[in-house]
């Protein structure tokens, strides 16, 4: 009986026409070194870091991935102590994966500038394992929502390539000890990019953004510096001498940081950064 319900999906999936619903159709693989101020915790100050940063962005069909890892202090200086006091190699990673609405009932479901809606999920890990007095160390996320992509009218000195927005909410399996095992409030995400100028030899100024807004979390834990959101809004200006080759210059502002409110959590920072990538 499995076995038919099966057959009888996949025969109706066939069916569809996806085309419709795919903007486009790529794989992205990019590769960045990134030196700056270390990303806050809100516990302890914001050190100079280098990053290497490995991301992805695929769209095929009905899917609709971006992901990336970061591998922190990779030059192993000892002097860091920004990473929770656990591993000086710290590694932090996002996988968001969202399924198209509209290709899924065969239907158009735009609404004015809203072109395509999604479900949409995303995982939050990073490599910190073990156990404290205070609970577990280490990072699992899960989120669940719905999203969307937004079309933006092109202006004189500005196009936008992509304008999407999540709204999620949060179980928290793994959280350094606090709000675990349980749903904990909801994120809404905006994510965005385009191009600033376009030189006749192919050159260009790009730019690329997030925010990040954490509302609704509890505060169970019995820390008293926790809040109850966390804001961080980061903005990326990219220089391509190719379309692989390119350097950037990205400020980030942070409010809660981790829904913490002491020290780096309310600390800006900023980093400059090298990039090849690769599509196909």
């Amino acid at each position: 009986m499995l076995k038919k319900f099966l057959l009888l999906g996949s025969i109706g999936l066939s069916t569809l026409s996806f085309a419709k619903y795919e903007p486009w159709n790529f794989t992205v693989l990019e590769g960045s070194l990134i030196k700056g101020n270390a990303l806050p915790n809100g516990f302890g100050a914001s050190e100079k870091d280098v990053i290497f940063e490995v991301q992805g962005t695929t769209r095929y069909n009905l899917l609709d991935l971006y992901w990336f890892v970061d591998r922190s202090n990779i030059f192993k200086n000892s002097s860091l102590s920004d990473k929770n006091g656990i591993d000086s190699n710290y590694t932090y990673g996002e996988i968001s994966p969202r399924i198209s609405l509209d290709g899924l009932t065969n239907t158009n479901l735009s609404i004015g500038a809203i072109s395509e809606w999604f479900i949409a999920t995303q995982f939050d890990f990073d490599n910190v394992h073990g156990k404290t007095d205070y609970g577990n160390q280490g990072l699992r996320k899960y989120y669940i929502g719905i999203g969307n992509y937004i079309s933006i009218p092109e202006m004189k000195y500005l196009k936008f390539d992509y304008f999407k927005t999540n709204l999620y909410a949060r179980y928290v399996e793994k959280n350094y000890g606090r709000n675990e095992k349980q749903w904990d409030g909801y994120l809404f995400n905006i994510a965005y990019g385009g191009t600033i100028y376009k030189f006749e030899n192919g050159m260009k100024f790009g730019f690329s953004g997030w925010l990040d807004y954490d509302f609704g979390a509890k505060n169970t834990s019995g820390y008293n510096k926790q809040t109850h959101d966390s804001l961080q809004w980061q903005n990326q200006i990219r220089f391509y001498f190719t379309n692989n080759l390119s350097v950037s210059y990205t400020y980030q502002i942070n409010n809660h940081f981790s829904q913490v409110n002491q020290n780096s959590s309310n600390q800006n920072n900023e980093s400059f950064g090298i990039h090849y990538s690769i599509m196909f």
